[in-house]
């Protein structure tokens, strides 16, 4: 299988700069322009399926993406982390390194931990496996569940710190798995 990984477009809470985990957040115009821009980048790229978060920036980023061509499908798995409660608040709030370290189960602060994620992950790519295994697949997603596929494909760090790659806007990651 080639699995494309797409973390959706630039929202308004990504210009002010909070942490949106599974709260709603639109589009900016720039993250429109960046969707518009990944997909003349993929012009002449064929998926066999496409699969998005059911959150609307990236769903409307797949949109953007795949013009109609085909149908998009919602895969609950692929929300976002959800933050608890430091959604609505910057990084620079909480302790972010810590809250993206494997070895820590941060509950208390009423969101999903970090091994939850990736647990969901490896559910997720487990089944993609084997449901789309001679497939091209294009996941429209967020940046903590890109980070999660991307640690269930490398491996978890030793020191569990998953914070240190960073998943830009309309950033794209493939995989043959």
């Amino acid at each position: 299988m080639q699995l494309f990984v797409v973390r959706h477009g630039e929202t308004i809470r990504n210009i002010v700069g909070l942490v949106q985990g599974d709260t709603e957040s639109m589009l900016s115009e720039k993250g429109k322009e960046q969707a518009r821009a990944l997909k003349e980048k993929l012009r002449g790229q064929t998926f066999d399926i496409v699969l998005s978060s059911p959150l609307s920036r990236a769903y409307q980023t797949a949109e953007i993406i795949i013009e109609n061509k085909i149908p998009i499908v919602i895969d609950e798995r692929l929300n976002e982390r959800d933050y608890g409660d430091f959604e609505g608040h910057t990084r620079e709030e909480f302790d972010y390194v810590n809250y993206w370290n494997f070895d820590y189960n941060l509950k208390e602060n009423n969101g999903e931990s970090v091994q939850h994620l990736c647990m969901r992950m490896d559910d997720f790519l487990k089944d993609m496996k084997e449901k789309y295994k001679d497939k091209k697949v294009l996941v429209v997603t967020h940046s903590g569940v890109a980070r999660a596929i991307y640690y269930c494909i490398h491996g978890i760090p030793d020191d569990g710190d998953m914070s240190i790659i960073d998943i830009p806007n309309c950033n794209i990651m493939e995989y043959s798995i």
